[in-house]
């Protein structure tokens, strides 16, 4: 006959059986079980914990400047950088040297916290990662040999005959993608320096290429008369020129974006900016709000 429980009785199994279950599911039902997941540790508490920020770099001045014999870096996005983490009591340690291409692959999987040489911010980028206010805006423009006469329109460029100088992953490399399908690609390698770009137009292996002011002057102090500016009147695209770092982190992000505004409302921006301009007006500034003159 089966055995009737009093309600006392009942009420000490039920509270056994939970407490069996609960010591079950915690312990991950013995040796075998799975362990809980662990909960990954933010940037912005992995940066406050140590002290310190790990950036990445790709050489491409006059942003990011590497010396080849000491390997000390400088350039707008390094110094910049180091003057925020002066101000906010965090060392800056230039971990590890990347091509555009994969950027973000290293923030995403935890190798270094932030890109500190400067990205141009857009819609592919922000898919898979997230950016500072940005420290500059900068054009692109359209560049090949000072003889050449066939690109006054820039629909020309979409031709099969067309040699369009790339560099892999690199901005010029998505435009000529994007805008230029039919045209043929003369690519450069990630980590090849950027001025093989330049090079495979003056050597006659590519016609054009694109490229902002910047980067074009620093070619031609060395290589004076080299190229000039094509369809002069337009533009290609305007992009922020950013910090970048991974998805999601919004206190990292917002502990930086209070120091880029410091830095940039007290003039230290406008110092680094002037240090490295070789052509005024090479870098479009980031407009202060309270330099707008007041409504009428």
């Amino acid at each position: 006959m089966p055995r009737i429980l009093d309600r006392r009785s009942l009420i000490t199994s039920v509270a056994s059986a939970v407490v069996v279950i609960a010591i079950t599911v915690t312990s991950g039902c013995g040796s075998g079980g799975q362990k809980p997941a662990q909960v990954s540790e933010s940037v912005y508490d992995r940066v406050i914990r140590t002290g310190v920020i790990r950036a990445s770099y790709t050489n491409y001045p006059p942003y990011c400047l590497k010396d080849q014999n000491s390997g000390k870096l400088s350039g707008i996005f390094v110094e910049a950088l180091e003057e925020v983490g002066r101000r906010l009591s965090l060392r800056i340690d230039w971990t590890e040297e990347v091509g555009f291409g994969t950027i973000f692959e290293g923030l995403n999987s935890g190798r270094y916290d932030i890109f500190g040489a400067g990205v141009w911010k857009n819609s592919t980028r922000g898919k898979v990662g997230d950016f500072s206010k940005p420290l500059m805006f900068n054009v692109i423009k359209l560049w090949g040999r000072p003889n050449e006469k066939r690109f006054t329109e820039l629909s020309a460029l979409n031709a099969p005959d067309v040699r369009i100088a790339t560099q892999d992953g690199a901005i010029e490399d998505v435009i000529a993608k994007s805008d230029y399908p039919k045209a043929a690609r003369v690519s450069v390698p990630q980590l090849t320096p950027w001025s093989e770009v330049l090079l495979n137009v003056t050597s006659k292996k590519a016609d054009v290429t694109f490229a902002e002011p910047a980067a074009v002057n620093i070619y031609l102090e060395r290589n004076p008369g080299a190229l000039r500016e094509l369809a002069p009147t337009k533009p290609l695209r305007v992009f922020a020129n950013c910090y970048a770092f991974r998805l999601g982190e919004e206190k990292f992000k917002s502990m930086l974006d209070a120091a880029l505004d410091e830095i940039v409302n007290d003039g230290t921006v406008e110092r680094i900016l002037r240090k490295y301009e070789h052509v005024p007006g090479e870098f479009y500034r980031v407009a202060k709000p309270y330099d707008n003159p007041p409504a009428k």
